[in-house]
């Protein structure tokens, strides 16, 4: 079987019409018809059940879409890599930061690492919020994010590795009442005015610290921000009080306490990677990424 014909496997399986698969491929229908046949005459078996309204897989087709899909993104991984080393090395890697995320420390060393043994490659370093950073993920526009966890967990095709281990706290003005508490609990701050991130911006952040709040047995005033910059600066000057993580730039800021407070997720820093992206530079950036 050659690779062609397992793109054409993948395309029909995952659009479950032979019309559509073939119009992606750029070939007739007939001839992805007899493609798809030669595939099951090689491998003695039924891969898809036609009839005249619907296109399914076989369980055997199902095992074989999952792993082929990984041979496929491999070699396409392969030929991007050789085609970069044929050319020097060259290029350019894009790399997303969540604004208000403290990554100064991250990226020395590997900012060395390119510019000795890759001068060739630019690297572009930009901040954006939650959504666009996920919107650019899946386009390719960035070929790496670094985000938080719980924003990128379980999202399809995307894979992640955690650079260091944070947790949630409430920030509050350094003259809330509670300022100097050591501890406290979501339920001390029912009275209080929650600054969140808009659905707009991010569908998940919103929604842990509205169902955190709720099973502490109250649902908070909220006020939201357009962007987590904007959150922090209403934070900041005291309008209300927000959930930050310690690798939020407001962390040692004298006007805001960060206080310990039970999780209602993982805000762990975490680098992320779209794994139809081919981009070699990002392998490599990835192995020489300080991991704390």
């Amino acid at each position: 079987m050659t690779i062609v014909q397992i793109k054409y496997f993948i395309t029909t399986a995952k659009c479950l019409n032979f019309t559509k698969a073939a119009d992606k491929l750029f070939i007739t229908q007939p001839a992805l018809s007899r493609q798809i046949a030669s595939i099951e005459m090689e491998l003695n078996m039924q891969l898809f059940i036609r009839n005249n309204r619907s296109v399914k897989l076989t369980p055997a087709a199902v095992v074989l879409l999952e792993e082929f899909e990984k041979i496929y993104n491999d070699y396409n991984l392969a030929v991007a890599k050789a085609q970069s080393s044929f050319a020097g090395l060259s290029g350019e890697l894009n790399i997303g930061v969540l604004e208000g995320a403290y990554v100064g420390d991250l990226f020395p060393e590997v900012l060395q690492h390119f510019a000795q043994f890759y001068p060739q490659v630019k690297i572009n370093l930009r901040n954006y919020s939650f959504n666009m950073l996920i919107e650019k993920l899946y386009s390719n526009e960035l070929d790496l994010i670094i985000t938080l966890y719980f924003d990128v967990k379980d999202r399809e095709k995307i894979q992640t590795k955690v650079i260091v281990h944070t947790k949630d706290h409430i920030v509050v003005h350094k003259n809330h009442r509670l300022a100097d508490a050591k501890y406290v609990k979501l339920s001390d701050f029912k009275d209080d005015t929650f600054i969140m991130v808009s659905p707009e911006d991010s569908e998940t952040s919103p929604r842990l610290i509205l169902d955190g709040c709720k099973s502490c047995g109250f649902t908070p005033k909220v006020k939201f921000a357009s962007s987590l910059q904007e959150e922090m600066l209403w934070v900041e000057a005291g309008v209300g009080v927000c959930m930050l993580d310690t690798r939020n730039n407001l962390y040692k800021t004298p006007n805001v306490r960060f206080l310990e407070v039970d999780q209602v997720s993982d805000p762990s820093l975490t680098l992320a990677w779209n794994v139809d992206n081919y981009n070699p530079m990002k392998e490599i950036f990835k192995d020489n990424f300080k991991f704390l």
